[in-house]
């Protein structure tokens, strides 16, 4: 795959993990503001933590934010290796980016453990069917 491939998977990738996360984060909203409603009415807290399953709310959000940022990291890598190709040196993608120059030369020197998905791969951060907000 080209860097360009790269880049633009990269790119799509975070694009939808971002959407994944947000989603994610518009629930968790709704639920706590559920929570919060019942509290104030007098509910005992650890009660309506129960009924909304806090554990795997907690468990699902963590998630999410790990997959994002691995999204995040990918896009970072793809985009600096093309930003490289097309003549912008380290400095310019640090600066870019806003960045130190250290991290952009470890960003654009690290080895692809996790190539970013063909295009038609399931990506990882599909909404699960069972989580209820």
């Amino acid at each position: 795959m080209s860097e360009r491939e790269q880049a633009l998977a990269g790119l799509r990738e975070f694009q939808q993990e971002a959407a994944t996360l947000r989603a994610a984060l518009r629930r968790y909203e709704v639920v706590l503001g559920r929570v919060h409603r019942q509290v104030e009415r007098g509910a005992p807290l650890h009660e309506v933590m129960g009924k909304i399953g806090v554990s795997d709310l907690r468990a699902d959000l963590v998630e999410r934010l790990d997959r994002f940022e691995e999204a995040r990291r990918r896009m970072r890598v793809a985009c600096f290796r093309m930003s490289l190709s097309e003549g912008l040196s380290i400095g310019g993608i640090a600066r870019l980016w806003g960045i130190s120059r250290q991290l952009a030369s470890r960003l654009v020197n690290e080895n692809a453990k996790d190539p970013v998905p063909q295009v038609g791969e399931t990506l990882p951060g599909a909404l699960p069917p069972d989580v209820r907000a």
